[in-house]
C-alpha cells in the first residue's frame, strides 16, 4: 500500500475515537441499543468535522457481522470493505455534482430492492445543500414512505438551504468544533502512534492554525513532520504556516498604544513585501488584543506587560475594528488595504464622545428642522423630546401642527413661524408648549401660499407663449377652477 496522509490512516474507525462530538456519539450509540433508529438522519457542521465519518460508522454498527451494535468489530468483510469505500451495500453520492433529479430518482427506484451483502443499505449525500429544488421534492417522497432496511443521512455544511419539508422528516445533528486541548490530544495520538518526537508548542500552533476542523489539523500536522524532517519543534512549524516572530507583532501593540498609525502602516506593507502571510498576522495581533483585554477586565494586568487598564476603551474600540476587518478581507483580493485602513479608523477614537458625557448634558444632541427644504439653525434643546411631551399633554393635532411648523431657537426664546389657519390650534396650548421647551414662546403667524398643479401648468403655458412671441403680460385671469 502507498504511503497514506495522516488525515486518511487516523480517520475515526468507531464511535470511541470521534473527537468532540461526544452527544452525537451516545446519542446514536443509544438508538441501536434500544433499536430506536430514525430512517433519515441530517448531519450538518463546518467542513472536517466528522460528519461523513460517523455517518460510515453507523453504517458498519448496522452491517457489523457479529451483528447491530454500537461497537462494530472493524475486522469482518462488512466492516473492511465500509473502510475501503467498497462495500455494495453502501451508497455515497456527491450532491455537489449529482444534485439533479435523476440522480435522486435512480435512488428511488434502488430502494425497493431488498440489501445485496448487509442488513441495511445506507444512503450518505454529502453536501446536501446542493441538491436542486428538484430533486429535493424527489427525495421528499421517498423520505416519507422509506422501505425497511435503508437508511439515509444528508451531510450539509449550510443547514438553513435544507428545505423545512426535508428537515421535518429527519433527526437532525449539528456538529459542533471540539476544542484546541481536544485537537491537541488527537495530534499528539498520532505523533505517539508514529513515533516522531514534538513539541508541546508545536501542537498548539497547529491546533490554533486548524479553526476547529480536525482533518485540517491531521493534514496541517502531515505537512509539518514533512517539513521538519521527522523532528517537529514551535520554530519549523511558525516558518511552515508563516507566523510572524512574535518580537514584530509586540512592536505592532506597542505602536497601537502609543496611537503610532504610520509605524503601524508601515509594518503591514513591509510584511507583505517580505512575502509573509499578512491575514495569518493579523489574526496574530487580533489574538493578542483580545487577550490583552479579558486580561485587564479579570485580572487588572496584561501578561504582555504593554497595556494598561487605561488602556481598555482603546483596546475595545481596536478590537471591534480589526475583527469586521478580518471579516471583510476574507472577500477581498488586497487585504493589505483593509488592514492599514482598520489601522488609520483608530485615528478617530478622539472624536468619540462617551456616552455618560452627553448623558450630563442633559441628552442634548443637536437637532435640524426642514421646511420646504429650508435648513434652520440647530437646536440647543432636544426638539423630538420636547415633541414627544407636547404630544403626550396636548395631543397628537397639536404635536402635528407643530411638526408643519418651522422652529428657531433665539437664546431666550422659541419662535414659531406657524400657517396662521394652525395658529389657533397652538395658542390654546401655549402654557403646555412653554414647559416642553423650557423657554419663553413666540408665536409668528405666516401665510403658507398652495399652489395646485393646473396653476403651475396654466404659468408654464403662458411664460413659453411670451418667449416664443417675444411677448409681455399685459392682464392675466385665472378664472374659475373646474
Amino acid at each position: 500500500m502507498g504511503y497514506q496522509n495522516f488525515a486518511r490512516k487516523y480517520r475515526p474507525k468507531d464511535f470511541t475515537q470521534v473527537v468532540g462530538q461526544e452527544a452525537i456519539v451516545k446519542t446514536l450509540s443509544n438508538a441501536i441499543k434500544l433499536n430506536r433508529l430514525s430512517h433519515a438522519y441530517i448531519f450538518a457542521g463546518s467542513r472536517g468535522l466528522g460528519k461523513t465519518t460517523t455517518a460510515r460508522i453507523l453504517a458498519k454498527c448496522l452491517n457489523c457481522e457479529k451483528g447491530i451494535t454500537p461497537e462494530p468489530c472493524g475486522k469482518c468483510e462488512n466492516c473492511v470493505e465500509i473502510d475501503k469505500g467498497s462495500f455494495p451495500d453502501l451508497y455515497e453520492i456527491d450532491a455537489a455534482s449529482n444534485r439533479g433529479i435523476d440522480d435522486i430518482r435512480s435512488i428511488r427506484d434502488n430502494v425497493s430492492y431488498a440489501p445485496i451483502k448487509g442488513r441495511y443499505k445506507v444512503y450518505i449525500i454529502d453536501e446536501a445543500h446542493m441538491l436542486t429544488r428538484e430533486a429535493f421534492n424527489a427525495l421528499l417522497k421517498t423520505l416519507e414512505e422509506p422501505p425497511p432496511n435503508n437508511l439515509f443521512i444528508l451531510a450539509t455544511t449550510e443547514l438553513h438551504k435544507i428545505p423545512e419539508t426535508i428537515r421535518s422528516r429527519c433527526q437532525t445533528f449539528i456538529f459542533k468544533p471540539p476544542t484546541k486541548k481536544q485537537i491537541k490530544e488527537y495530534l499528539k495520538r498520532i505523533l505517539q502512534e508514529e513515533n516522531i518526537p514534538y513539541e508541546e508548542e508545536a501542537l498548539d500552533l497547529i491546533a490554533e492554525a486548524s479553526e476547529g476542523g480536525m482533518r485540517d489539523a491531521a493534514s496541517l500536522l502531515d505537512q509539518a513532520v514533512i517539513y521538519s524532517e521527522g523532528n517537529l519543534t514551535a520554530e519549523k512549524v511558525r516558518q511552515m504556516l508563516g507566523v510572524i516572530p512574535e518580537g514584530i507583532v509586540k512592536e505592532f501593540l506597542s505602536n497601537l498604544k502609543e496611537k503610532d498609525l504610520k509605524s503601524m502602516v508601515k509594518t503591514i506593507a513591509t510584511l507583505e513585501e517580505e512575502g509573509y502571510d499578512i491575514s495569518v498576522f493579523w489574526n496574530q495581533v487580533l489574538e493578542s488584543v483580545h487577550n490583552a483585554l479579558i486580561n485587564l477586565t479579570i485580572e487588572g494586568k496584561d501578561p504582555q506587560q504593554i497595556f494598561t487598564e487605561e488602556d481598555t476603551k482603546l483596546l475595545i474600540y481596536a478590537n471591534d475594528i480589526f475583527k469586521k476587518a478580518s471579516l471583510e478581507a476574507k472577500n477581498f483580493q488586497d487585504k493589505k488595504d483593509i488592514y492599514q485602513l482598520a489601522v488609520l479608523k483608530l485615528k478617530f477614537i478622539k472624536n468619540l464622545i462617551p456616552l455618560e458625557k452627553i448623558l450630563e448634558k442633559g441628552g442634548s444632541i443637536p437637532v435640524q428642522t426642514y421646511q420646504k427644504k429650508e435648513k434652520t439653525e440647530e437646536k440647543g434643546f432636544n426638539l423630538q423630546r420636547a415633541l414627544q411631551q407636547i404630544k403626550r399633554e396636548a395631543g397628537g393635532i397639536v404635536a402635528g401642527a407643530l411638526s408643519s411648523a418651522t422652529i428657531k431657537d433665539e437664546g431666550n426664546k422659541i419662535v414659531i413661524n406657524i400657517d396662521k389657519n394652525l395658529a389657533d390650534i397652538v395658542k390654546d396650548k401655549i402654557d403646555i408648549i412653554k414647559s416642553a421647551f423650557g423657554k419663553d414662546v413666540a408665536i409668528e403667524e405666516i401665510q403658507i401660499k398652495k399652489e395646485t398643479k393646473k396653476t403651475k401648468k396654466r404659468d408654464e403655458a403662458v411664460n413659453r407663449i411670451m418667449e416664443l412671441f417675444n411677448g409681455k403680460l399685459i392682464t392675466y385671469s385665472e378664472g374659475e377652477e373646474d
